[in-house]
């Protein structure tokens, strides 16, 4: 026998609605089938209980009761079973008990009629409106074709109250049913789609009773595994199971929220972070029956929380100031600051987390008050960087210091700005400039910062009608003094001279260009006769006696004048013809001599030298020398560096230094320069033949790194020649690097990239900046011969050395001296841990035939030069 079936409740029953020839198909969750036959057993034991109360054949009834119904039920329960579906032949076997019992059991008709409203009730549920519509037109039919063959008491009013009841039920039970299954369908399409997993836990079975399909997809396991008990527990992490089974069991205990992280398992072995917000569902007696929670799963966002909180200890840890400036828009934008670092609050000394979101100026005044914010904001609306070198900041308290600034655009309309604190090397780079550029014994500028001044004078662009007048002066008996006195007394005298000087000529910029040289330079309006009439001023002033230790010593000097630009128009011509004439004075016995063009012969000799540089590659009148240089470390020759020689037909044999300069102006210095490259190392395979190891180094001139052609031709001769690009070394002197930095460092890039190294020359006769020595890609640094020639004589040049030795390491070079002359020198230079040398104290620039026969002497047995 069957009865009504009844509905479970949400969360225990899941419906899923799918239409198919208008019909409604049941599928429900296992637990709610086996809740169902039980509800049908029990319902079939009962109906067989209630039979005694009939008439008639109470104990066939119960016992047909009992056959019928419960053989009927355990055939479809196990069929349900199996599909986890209701056989659709259970309404209709329900059905026709129904209307076989009376037919049977007369006394039966109204409860079966009963029974099947019931019937009809179920099929509305779980088949729809068109479903229960047929039972109760199919019930409706039987029982009127039981009537027509048997009266029963009040049979009529019985079959049309059934009629209308059980379309009633099946159009408005059916509608419900549908409206319900719809629903179910969308909340169970929410659940399932949620980006987190949802769980339902027994608190008495230890075990979950439903999951959605996010929380199977996120961790891998089936629903089965998920529903087993313990599952939950063996999976948790070892190090997390006690925080997070404690969490669970206060969430049951208090009966409220409780949230907890912790890792777990997933099916293919990952450890995986959960949080979970776990909520409890609490009866109306008060007790806790079940658990319900919902798993997120954040391991991607706890690694980006470990990441970000790296950097930010990065950031906060770092010794470098920086800040994030925010473009606040408006009728009047200004930067508002976003974040700085510890470092920031130490470079201006000032705390500056309690002012984040102050404006600028407000915040970090040392960087407001200038074009400084406008640029800034240029880089959030641009989107180029900036850099600033040698940016003074003023702290409120404490020494300025000089910064480089460094600002990137960073989204949200920001800025980063770093701010690296160089006081230091400004210091130190000052120091040595100041060493190189002023000499150590009178304090006056020195003969290169003397040639600066004069650059800088000449290419600003002197004004129409300004005159610049170079005095170069000789003291005259000087090397008596020296001689007959000793050097502490020339160096006295030297002292007194320079201040007599500088006090004399107090607007005019007095150099000591060495030994018993001097120079004053006059700028403006001077002319010929205002510079003769300074230099009689001097000749005057140094004629009066000076007393050194207890010693009336007299002095005066022979003073060469030449004038720009009467006489020269580039800074060396300017002081070659003021020595030209200081020459003519002391030669005459004059005193005093202005440059004449007929004194000079150098003129004529340069107008020749010109005129003869075309074609002396081709007349065969170049030649290179070769001069070795050694390595410290193991005293054995490694490199030689190729020195032109010109082969004049009538002025001899010319150095570099009288006719490079030519071939510059001259626009020659190309040709001969790849004239050097070829033949140097067309040089190098003789040597190399000969068994001999060594590396080339060819010196470049500033307008080489104006040829478009140079990397290719070196890149073409390299290989023409076999010759291992890192074995060749080309050298640029330090004040035709800075000419133009940015292009040095754009050609020795490119030159690095064939694997040929780079070296600054004559290291210490320029103004270099240190933020250039350290961007360009250079491997080597030379030091000048003018400090290196007299170490072992003064101290100060010693000093000089060791800071440019110290300066080189610290920047990842290696360090090359040139013109060591003499044995002390050498063994200064070894204790300084200087790596290289080369000069007259191992050999003169040689020819190539000597250069191999000195190569076979000096490695000789028992000869180390």
């Amino acid at each position: 026998m069957t009865e009504m079936a009844q509905t479970s409740p949400w969360g225990e029953v899941k419906g899923r609605l799918t239409k198919a020839s208008g019909a409604k198909s049941e599928q429900i969750e296992p637990d709610a089938l086996e809740r169902l036959f039980l509800q049908r057993y029990a319902a079939i034991v009962l109906l067989a209980g209630g039979s005694v109360f009939l008439p008639r054949h109470a104990l066939a009834v119960g016992a047909a009761i009992l056959v019928i119904g419960l053989s009927v039920n355990l055939v479809a329960h196990m069929l349900t079973r199996r599909s986890g579906v209701v056989p659709q032949w259970l309404y209709v076997a329900d059905m026709f008990a129904c209307l076989a019992f009376p037919l049977m059991f007369p006394a039966t008709f109204l409860p079966c009629a009963f029974l099947l409203l019931a019937i009809v009730c179920l099929a509305a549920t779980l088949r729809g409106t068109a479903g229960a519509a047929v039972i109760a037109l199919a019930g409706t039919v039987g029982l009127g074709a039981l009537e027509f063959a048997r009266e029963y008491p009040h049979g009529p009013q019985i079959i049309i109250g059934f009629g209308v009841t059980s379309l009633v039920i099946a159009t408005t039970v059916g509608r419900l049913s549908s409206e319900e299954g719809l629903l179910r369908h969308r909340l169970d399409q929410l659940i399932n789609n949620l980006d987190a997993g949802l769980w339902v836990r027994s608190v008495d079975e230890d075990r979950f009773t439903f999951v959605n399909q996010r929380a199977i997809s996120m961790l891998g396991w089936d629903e089965e595994q998920w529903l087993t008990p313990g599952f939950w527990a063996e999976r948790i992490h070892p190090d997390d199971r006690e925080v997070a089974t404690a969490a669970m069991g206060r969430a049951k205990a208090l009966g409220t929220e409780v949230d907890v992280t912790y890792r777990f398992r997933t099916e293919d072995g990952r450890w995986v972070h959960l949080q979970d917000r776990i909520a409890a569902d609490v009866g109306g007696s008060g007790r806790t029956v079940s658990l319900q929670g919902m798993s997120l799963d954040v391991t991607e966002r706890l690694q980006i929380e470990q990441r970000v909180n790296q950097y930010a200890d990065i950031v906060d840890r770092i010794d470098l100031a920086l800040l994030v400036l925010r473009l606040e828009d408006g009728d009047s934008p200004e930067l508002r600051m976003d974040g700085a670092n510890a470092a920031a609050s130490r470079l201006i000394r000032r705390d500056l987390l309690p002012l984040i979101g102050s404006t600028l100026e407000e915040a970090f005044p040392a960087l407001a008050g200038s074009r400084l914010p406008n640029r800034l904001v240029q880089v959030i609306e641009r989107g180029a960087p900036l850099r600033v070198d040698d940016l003074l900041v003023r702290p409120a308290k404490g020494e300025p210091r000089v910064v480089t600034l460094r600002a990137f655009p960073l989204t949200g309309r920001s800025v980063g700005v770093s701010l690296q604190d160089v006081t230091d090397a400004v210091a130190a780079s000052e120091a040595l400039r100041r060493q190189a550029l002023y000499d150590s014994l009178t304090g006056l500028p020195n003969r290169r910062l003397l040639d600066e001044e004069l650059h800088r004078t000449l290419s600003a662009g002197p004004m129409p009608g300004e005159t610049i007048a170079l005095l170069v002066m000789d003291l005259d008996q000087f090397k008596e003094v020296n001689d007959a006195l000793g050097h502490h007394v020339g160096d006295s005298l030297l002292r007194s001279i320079g201040e007599r000087l500088t006090a004399e000529l107090d607007h005019a910029l007095v150099a000591r260009l060495g030994g018993d040289e001097f120079a004053v330079v006059l700028a403006g309006t001077a002319d010929e006769d205002d510079a003769r009439s300074v230099a009689e001023r001097i000749r005057k002033t140094l004629a009066e006696p000076f007393l050194i230790e207890d010693v009336r010593l007299q002095s005066n000097a022979s003073i060469g004048i030449a004038l720009y630009p009467d006489h020269a128009r580039d800074v060396s011509t300017l002081i070659q013809r003021a020595d030209v004439a200081m020459y003519l004075a002391k030669r005459t016995g004059s005193g005093i001599a202005v440059y004449s063009a007929e004194n000079d012969r150098s003129s004529i000799e340069r107008l020749t030298l010109i005129g003869d540089l075309p074609d002396a590659a081709a007349n065969r009148q170049f030649l290179l020398h070769f001069q070795p240089c050694i390595d410290l470390r193991t005293g054995l020759p490694v490199r030689v560096e190729a020195l032109i020689r010109w082969q004049h037909p009538t002025l001899g044999l010319l150095g570099p230094e009288q006719f490079v300069e030519l071939a510059e102006l001259s626009g020659a210095i190309q040709p001969l320069t790849r004239w050097v490259i070829d033949e140097g190392l067309r040089a190098a395979d003789t040597w190399r033949r000969a068994g001999h190891d060594l590396g080339l180094a060819l010196n470049l001139s500033v307008r080489n790194l104006y040829d478009p052609e140079l990397v290719s031709h070196l890149e073409y001769v390299l290989a023409e020649h076999e010759f291992p690009p890192s074995s060749l070394i080309l050298e640029l002197t330090e004040t035709e690097l800075m000419d133009d930095p940015s292009l040095a460092r754009e050609v020795f890039t490119a030159i690095g990239q064939l694997g040929i190294s780079t070296s600054i020359d004559d290291f210490g006769t320029g103004y270099s900046s240190l933020t250039y020595l350290r961007d360009l890609p250079l491997q080597e640094l030379k030091v000048d011969r003018s400090f290196v020639g007299g170490m072992h004589r003064r101290s100060d040049e010693f000093t000089i050395v060791r800071s440019m030795i110290d300066l080189g390491h610290n920047l990842g070079l290696e360090v090359v001296a040139e013109g060591v002359e003499h044995e002390d020198d050498l063994q200064l230079l070894r204790r300084l841990g200087c790596d290289y040398a080369q000069g007259f104290h191992f050999s003169r620039p040689l020819p190539l035939d000597e250069l191999l026969t000195w190569l076979a002497d000096f490695e000789a047995p028992g000869y180390h030069g």
